[in-house]
């Protein structure tokens, strides 16, 4: 996926969650919010897989797996965290992610927050 094609996807993920927050506010279980952004994310003709797994090696040596929750159109991570605010310790994560996957760009949304500016972030893989 190109810049532009990642860049038009981004928009769409954002207006969805947008319309997701602004329809049923803060405060209600991940699960709801989840189900109900996927609605809107295949409503707005974006393609994901669930629980995607990718191996994770340390030193030639498999140390595990790492299940993404959602990605979309095969390049974006989106996480959905319960906490009201957004940490650097979740964008590190993501980055980890991103570092382990292959992928550019990752999401990381909290529904529980007034303002979902305050609960969105957008974080690209610096190598």
């Amino acid at each position: 996926m190109n810049r532009a094609e990642l860049n038009k996807a981004h928009t769409k993920i954002f207006e969805a969650v947008s319309e997701v927050h602004s329809f049923l506010g803060p405060g209600l279980d991940n699960q709801v919010y989840k189900s109900a952004l996927l609605h809107e994310l295949r409503h707005k003709g974006l393609l994901f897989k669930k629980d995607v797994v990718f191996p994770l090696t340390y030193k030639l040596f498999k140390a595990g797996e790492l299940v993404i929750e959602v990605i979309i159109e095969n390049s974006i991570i989106l996480q959905i965290i319960r906490e009201t605010e957004i940490t650097d310790l979740h964008v590190a994560g993501m980055q980890s992610k991103l570092k382990h996957t292959g992928l550019r760009m990752g999401i990381i949304v909290t529904f529980n927050t007034l303002n979902i500016i305050e609960g969105y972030r957008k974080v690209l893989y610096k190598q």
